[in-house]
């Protein structure tokens, strides 16, 4: 099969002069996105970076991000996008899970690595600055200045079923977990992806979304037909975004759910000429029916939903035509994720493994070419999904007769804040960390900006206290920032079971009761340790 850098090396011959990536003022070509990600790999290769390598890369959104992916894929690298959110202790981890050989920085996030720089460069970790004033020793554009191609420049054979990229996710015990996506999941994943939505080559693209995790492939689906992509500059901002759009007339961009509520509050009260934009995609944490309907009156345009998740990219679409009719005919349809890509195939599994019948509710089973390969360093958890040919997602839905996937239950306890996944246990086991904490739940709670929100319910040790601002500033050390709890109830006991387990189902109801109390619902609200009722 054709391998991604194959589609890189085809774009810059068939289309050299084409704009393929424009980030604030600077456009880059197909062929120039080819030959600098050329010098890169280059450079990579001529200190010590060969197939297999995990090469990483820290930093807000420009076109470094893509030249260092594209110079992966040459090299026969591991790509590792790292969130520059994340707090210190998470990237240290994450660089030594992934046994990085490398790590590129943009000048915005060497801050947040100064205090361990030292430490990894003395487990031989190649570090390299990028953008104006990064202060490191190794700077990008001098090595790219440095390194050339020589005549008949052979690249390293590699292997469909090797690893191109590494992206982490929390599990459900709170700990990271390294996907592992092939380099033909990769190119799979582009080819559904430009398939399902129905993009061409006189496309542009915008993708509202971090590169740092799965996302950043809706940015290489340009290799599959030539088509252009506008990225962010540096961390998004909604006003920008629209002015891009607007500026560079983007015909199909991606907006996560909290970002459409954005959107419309902000073309509401500001005029935009988005009159561009065909098609508008959504995804990544469920949209309510009134915000599809709402974008749909707004933007004027064809929609596109699709599900997915890290270990397998997206599966489902609900296309267009499907917008279309459950608007006019059908509204409980757009309750419904859409139905399985030609890639893809989606079955609704009892916890025995065995199909259900249409109508019944189940774990989601898919199999595609676009599942990842496992989970880095975790050979237990990966044999817990991998079944086979097929992934266990443990999402809780049904098929309908004609084959619509509705999801009622994502992961259980799961938070989706911002399009974020929030594994609790993470959080939690960072608030037991505290000397004056005993047990703690943290479940969500509806919120008008972010979808939900943390929230945690926390048992102080008889004779100890501690306040809300003490909680948050242990929390800022040890989380990142869409991980923290944005509010604090205390309770003198947890409900438990007969086991003596917590009871975390009622926990999240009782929350549910206190929603007129969250600061984001009253204003007068002080967050003080309130008189709760035991649970």
């Amino acid at each position: 099969m054709l391998l991604p850098r194959d589609l890189l090396a085809r774009c810059a011959r068939n289309y050299p002069n084409k704009m393929a990536y424009t980030c604030g003022q600077v456009s880059r070509t197909w062929q120039e996105m080819d030959e600098r990600s050329t010098r890169l790999a280059i450079a990579l290769s001529e200190s010590g970076i060969g197939r297999g390598d995990t090469v990483a890369i820290l930093g807000q959104e420009s076109l470094a991000i893509y030249e260092h992916f594209f110079a992966c894929m040459k090299l026969g690298a591991v790509r590792l996008g790292l969130n520059w959110r994340y707090s210190t202790a998470e990237l240290q981890h994450l660089l030594q899970d992934s046994r990085a050989r490398a790590l590129l920085v943009d000048a915005r996030c060497t801050a947040q690595l100064e205090p361990i720089r030292g430490q990894l460069e003395r487990t031989g970790l190649l570090v390299i600055g990028y953008g104006p004033g990064h202060g490191l020793a190794m700077d990008y554009e001098a090595m790219l200045s440095q390194a050339h191609a020589g005549p008949g420049h052979a690249w390293p054979d590699i292997a469909a079923q090797d690893v191109l990229m590494l992206t982490y996710t929390s599990g459900t015990t709170g700990r990271p977990k390294g996907v592992m996506h092939k380099q033909s999941s990769i190119a799979a994943m582009i080819f559904q992806s430009l398939v399902a939505r129905g993009l061409g080559p006189d496309d542009i693209w915008y993708t509202a979304a971090a590169s740092s995790w799965m996302t950043v492939v809706l940015n290489l689906l340009g290799l599959g037909n030539g088509m252009g992509h506008l990225i962010c500059d540096g961390a998004f901002e909604i006003r920008s975004f629209l002015l891009d759009i607007q500026r560079h007339r983007a015909t199909a961009v991606m907006l996560v759910p909290t970002l459409i509520q954005r959107a419309l509050d902000e073309i509401a009260s500001h005029p935009y000429d988005l009159s561009s934009i065909r098609l508008l995609m959504y995804g990544s944490a469920p949209a309510t029916p009134e915000l599809i309907r709402a974008a749909y009156a707004a933007f004027g345009c064809e929609m596109v939903q699709s599900y997915g998740m890290t270990e397998a990219g997206w599966t489902t679409q609900l296309s267009a035509s499907d917008h279309r009719w459950a608007i006019e005919h059908e509204p409980g349809l757009l309750r419904s994720a859409g139905r399985a890509g030609v890639m893809s195939e989606i079955e609704i599994r009892d916890e025995a493994g065995q199909p259900l019948p249409a109508g019944s509710a189940g774990n989601v089973w898919i199999r595609s070419e676009t599942v990842m390969k496992g989970y880095l360093n975790l050979p237990e958890e990966t044999a817990e999904v991998l079944r086979g040919d097929w992934l266990c997602t443990n999402d809780v839905g049904h098929l309908d007769a004609r084959g619509y996937l509705f999801l009622t239950d994502r992961r259980k306890f799961m938070i989706i804040s911002g399009a974020v996944n929030i594994f609790p246990s993470s959080v939690e086991n960072a608030l037991l960390e505290h000397v004056a904490v005993a047990e703690a739940a943290v479940v969500g709670a509806p919120h008008p900006q972010w979808g939900e929100a943390v929230v945690a319910v926390v048992r102080l040790h008889e004779q100890s206290s501690a306040s809300i601002h003490e909680l948050q500033m242990h929390c800022e050390s040890r989380l990142n920032r869409m991980e923290r709890p944005k509010h604090f109830l205390f309770v003198e006991e947890f409900p438990k079971g007969m086991n003596g387990k917590l009871q975390k189902q009622q926990v999240k109801e009782w929350v549910a009761a206190q929603l007129a109390s969250m600061p984001w619902n009253d204003a007068a609200n002080t967050q003080t340790r309130p008189t709760a009722p035991q649970l």
